[in-house]
């Protein structure tokens, strides 16, 4: 399973790039929550042996007792808010987002692959 959880994080990491291309940055923002949320999940599993039932990437990364993640957390606040926004949304709001957002937040996802070990 844990490898599943990271190549899905990858997967969605990458297609964000394609939602870019075709000036869909609220979908773009939305599989960077994705990537993110799974990364987190994948190293809670992988560290713990579970990984709670949640969506908040900031309960995620509360709970992994990683300094890193909570590190990158502090700095990247914003991007999480951002992301946790685009997460909701993406299916019952319409939001826009542009190029900043998205930087920032794939600077944020690139990050937590990083602070996660994938």
């Amino acid at each position: 399973m844990y490898r599943e959880l990271v190549a899905r994080a990858k997967h969605f990491y990458k297609i964000s790039g394609y939602d870019v291309r075709e000036g869909r940055y609220d979908i773009a923002l939305f599989h960077l929550e994705q990537a993110a949320q799974l990364a987190l999940k994948a190293y809670l599993l992988r560290e713990v042996g579970d990984f709670p039932r949640v969506h908040s990437l900031y309960d995620l990364v509360e709970v992994s007792g990683n300094d890193c993640l909570r590190r990158l957390a502090e700095k990247y606040w914003y991007v999480i808010d951002i992301l946790d926004d685009a997460y909701t949304g993406s299916r019952y709001f319409v939001r826009r987002y542009g190029e900043k957002e998205y930087t920032a937040a794939k600077r944020f996802v690139e990050e937590v692959f990083r602070c996660t070990g994938i």
